[in-house]
């Protein structure tokens, strides 16, 4: 059954045969060499002259102003490629914009790809920042600990907050006072807001390394109910008569291993004469945890031998972890790629079609895609995966829009406005009759300020710049907001990212499923 898995200047000197030639040499100086923002290795990352055509404040703004909503898995990808691939920085940038980089990589990446970014950027292990971080994960003590030991600039209004709120954790109260005392002489605030902390099953989830999260899912499921001793069945003979089995041979030699073959029928068989006697000693397969039992246990440990059954190969425990994992606000795609499952495209199509084909877009896995396809008998759900592929495997450009989607768009049928303009955006040959029905649809905030803006960064070929202005227009899209779709999946065109543009399409392309 087919499966698909759910991994310095070098010279050169020049030799000539004949007289030597007089040569005119030029010597100058040597430009100063570029600085440079280091990243991390991530699918998709960007080329170092991404910030090209884009100025430092600018770039600041931008990333500040970054969509906070990154449900949308294409979104943050975007948005991830732009801050952890190691770029060179925009001219003229400052400390403003290396502070901000560094406080959306805290938001994007995940801890052991943080470690690694804090490790490449000597800028992103200066106190403040790393205090910064603590604290949007909710760890107080962890910036108390930082700020403990802080003595240059100890007198700063950031640290004198920080303090007071430090006192106040550990009951100090006299030093708790003093501190917002000098805060309310200096006029500032003297709260400092500490959200919850993250802490718990699903932090973990996210947090440890693949060999490490598997030990703690082994560990928390915990063993296996035993099996219980298999029935007793009386010995009927096919006339429904109670019958008598011979003792067997292996029995009878136990007891005198002397004892003759009488039976013809118990002669030994050449075909088997090499094999051992006592074959039943080999291992019985692993025991493994009841399905049914794991998806009604809700406490970690039920959901523990969810996982430990999707690594052995079950659809619907993967599935049913992941529904327990976005109830808390992960992404959907974010966790199935930390279960190492290999799984049966019938079994994922039966389970749950629409997560594992959501996930194949996120993951640019076209294989899947197709396997799901030939998974399902469903038409429509057939039509919506052939849309997808076709988007990731650009199979828009060039070609007729299609019967389907023309149709469709001519019934007024719901999402039709959204498929065709994503097709066309994707290169599909715009019709007269198509284009007659598109001049009645809604336009509206399609000339204001931010399409300007995307315009001429698209014509600078800003290209960092323009995945961080695309990623907020989606981030903020409506629901009834075709044109948001098209003039995004066109201009990633435009910009050089096609592979985000068709996978962006395909995405969209599976709603409703």
């Amino acid at each position: 059954m087919k499966r698909n898995a759910l991994f310095l200047c070098c010279a050169v000197i020049m030799t000539v045969s004949g007289p030597a030639v007089a040569q005119s040499i030029k010597v100058g100086r040597l430009d100063a060499a570029k600085a440079f923002a280091p990243g991390i290795d991530i699918p998709g990352a960007l080329e170092s002259e991404a910030w090209q055509g884009t100025s430092a404040d600018r770039a600041a703004r931008l990333l500040r102003e970054m969509p906070t909503d990154q449900t949308h898995p294409i979104v943050r990808d975007m948005l991830r490629r732009v801050v952890l691939s190691g770029l060179v920085p925009p001219t003229g940038a400052d400390d403003a914009f290396e502070r901000r980089r560094i406080m959306a990589a805290q938001t994007l990446a995940t801890p052991d790809e943080y470690a690694r970014f804090a490790a490449r950027n000597p800028a992103a292990r200066d106190p403040a920042l790393r205090v910064d971080a603590y604290i949007a994960r909710g760890d107080l003590s962890a910036a108390c600990d930082i700020s403990d030991a802080i003595q240059q600039g100890r007198g700063d209004t950031y640290w004198v907050r920080l303090r007071a709120a430090c006192h106040e954790m550990r009951d100090e109260t006299a030093r708790a006072d003093l501190a917002r005392d000098i805060l309310r002489d200096r006029g500032e605030e003297t709260t400092l807001v500490v959200p919850d902390p993250q802490e718990g099953f699903w932090v973990e989830v996210m947090a440890l390394d693949a060999a490490a999260l598997d030990d703690m899912m082994t560990v928390l499921a915990g063993d296996p109910e035993p099996a219980g001793p298999p029935e007793a069945i009386d010995p009927v003979s096919e006339n429904g008569e109670d019958t008598i089995i011979e003792e067997s041979l292996v029995d009878r030699l136990l007891v005198d291993p002397g004892l003759p073959v009488a039976s013809e029928s118990l002669a030994p068989d050449p075909m088997i004469d090499q094999m051992p006697l006592f074959i039943d000693i080999a291992p019985e397969p692993e025991p493994t945890f009841d399905l049914a039992a794991a998806m009604e246990d809700t406490t970690d440990q039920g959901t523990a031998r969810l996982f430990v059954l999707g690594r052995e190969g079950s659809a619907a425990a993967v599935a049913e972890f992941v529904a327990r994992a976005t109830e808390t606000g992960l992404d959907s795609s974010r966790v199935l790629s930390r279960i190492p499952a290999v799984l049966d495209p019938e079994d994922m199509a039966s389970v749950n079609l629409p997560l594992f084909a959501r996930h194949a877009v996120v993951t640019r896995d076209i294989v899947l895609m197709q396997a799901l396809y030939g998974a399902t008998d469903d038409q429509s759900t057939q039509e919506r995966l052939a849309l997808a592929s076709d988007a990731m495997g650009g199979g828009f450009y060039g070609r007729a829009l299609g019967e389907g989607l023309e149709t469709a768009l001519t019934e007024d049928a719901s999402g039709a406005v959204d498929d065709v303009l994503m097709a066309l955006a994707l290169g599909s040959n715009l019709t007269d009759s198509v284009e007659t029905l598109l001049n009645t649809t809604k336009r509206s905030g399609q000339t204001d300020m931010n399409w300007v803006a995307i315009d001429h960064a698209v014509d600078r070929r800003a290209r960092a710049e323009s995945l961080l202005r695309f990623s907020t227009m989606i981030a903020a899209r409506q629901a009834d907001d075709p044109w948001t779709l098209y003039r995004t999946i066109q201009g990633l065109r435009a910009v050089g990212f096609p592979e985000t543009a068709g996978q962006l399409a395909a995405y969209e392309f599976l709603r409703g499923l």
